[in-house]
C-alpha cells in the first residue's frame, strides 16, 4: 500500500470475531487501526493479548482502547485516544459493535430488547457524534456500519434482532444523506448468520413463554444445522476491507449467500408470498408442524 492510501481507523466492536479479524486485516494492509474493545482488562484480555502479540510480532500500527458503546464516557474517551494515536486524524469508523438475542417475540422481555437496542442503536448514535465532528472539521471520513442479513427482511424467532438491524440500517441511511456534504461517505455491510466465529447470541428470557414454541423452535433448528458452513466469514473481512479502501463503494453490501438470497427474496416477493416461502423454507408452515 501507498503511503499515501494509509488510513487512520477506528475499529469498534473487537471482542467479538469479526471486529478482531477486520483489525488485524486492515493493519496487515498498512493502515493505523485502533481497535476498541468492551473491557480489554476484563472478558477481552484475551483478544487485547492476541491483537497486541500480532502488533509486535508483524510490527503492525495497531493498539487496543478500551470502547464500550454502552456508555458515553467510554465512547468519548475511546475516540479521544484514537485521534492521540493517529496525530488528530481519524478517517475511518468500522462500526461491529451489537450483539442478537434471538427467539419468540412474545418470550422476549422489554427489558432484554432495551439492552439489545442500548448497544445496537443507540452505540451506534454514540459513535457516530463522537466521529463526526472532527470528521467535519477535516473535510471528510468514512463510517462503515456492520449490520446483517435481517437488515432488511425477518425471520420467524429473529424478530428482536432483526429489529434492531434495521434500525443501524435507518440510522445509517439517513447519516449517509446528511453527511455527505461534509465529505464523510457512510457504507453498510449486511453479512450472512456466521455462527462461528460471529457475534455473540443470546436467547430471549421468558422460559415459561418460550416453552409454547419449543416445537417449532426445534424444526427451525434442524434446518438451520443443515443450511450451516455455506458461507465463509472471511468474506466478512474482505468486504470490510473493500468499503475502507474503495472509491466506490455501494451503500449497502449483503454478504454470503443466505444474505443474498433473503434480501432479494425480501424485495422479489409481497408480504404473503414471502411469508409462504420462509415458513416452507423453515419447516414450519402449517402441514408441517401437525
Amino acid at each position: 500500500m501507498e503511503t499515501a492510501d494509509r488510513q487512520s481507523i477506528l475499529v469498534a466492536g473487537c471482542t467479538a470475531a469479526f471486529g478482531h479479524r477486520a483489525a488485524l486485516a486492515l493493519a496487515r494492509r498498512g493502515h493505523r487501526v485502533i481497535a476498541g474493545l468492551r473491557e480489554p482488562k476484563g472478558r477481552g484480555r484475551d483478544i487485547a493479548a492476541e491483537l497486541g502479540a500480532h502488533a509486535r510480532a508483524d510490527g503492525l500500527d495497531l493498539r487496543v482502547v478500551e470502547l464500550d458503546v454502552n456508555r458515553e464516557a467510554s465512547v468519548e474517551a475511546a475516540v479521544e485516544a484514537a485521534y492521540s494515536a493517529t496525530y488528530g486524524h481519524l478517517d475511518t469508523l468500522v462500526n461491529t459493535a451489537a450483539y442478537a438475542v434471538l427467539g419468540p417475540l412474545e418470550a422476549c422481555p422489554p427489558d432484554q430488547l432495551l439492552d439489545m437496542l442500548n448497544t445496537n442503536v443507540v452505540g451506534a448514535l454514540r459513535l457516530y457524534r463522537a466521529v463526526l465532528p472532527a470528521m467535519r472539521a477535516q473535510g471528510g471520513g468514512r463510517i462503515i456500519q456492520i449490520t446483517s442479513g435481517l437488515g432488511r427482511a425477518v425471520l420467524p424467532f429473529m424478530g428482536p434482532y432483526a429489529a434492531s438491524a434495521w434500525a443501524q440500517e435507518c440510522f445509517a441511511e439517513a447519516l449517509a444523506m446528511e453527511a455527505a456534504p461534509f465529505g464523510v461517505r457512510v457504507s453498510i455491510i449486511e453479512p450472512s448468520g456466521y455462527r462461528d466465529p460471529g457475534r455473540p447470541r443470546k436467547p430471549v428470557g421468558d422460559q415459561a413463554r418460550l416453552e409454547a414454541y419449543q416445537h417449532q423452535l426445534v424444526r427451525l433448528a434442524e434446518r438451520l444445522q443443515d443450511g450451516e458452513g455455506t458461507d465463509d466469514p472471511q468474506e466478512v473481512i474482505d468486504a470490510i476491507v473493500q468499503a475502507v479502501e474503495g472509491d466506490d463503494v455501494p451503500m449497502r453490501t449483503p454478504v454470503g449467500a443466505s444474505a443474498k438470497e433473503l434480501t432479494a427474496l425480501r424485495k422479489r416477493l409481497d408480504f404473503e408470498e414471502y411469508e409462504r416461502a420462509v415458513l416452507s423454507r423453515a419447516g414450519l408452515s402449517p402441514d408441517s408442524l401437525d
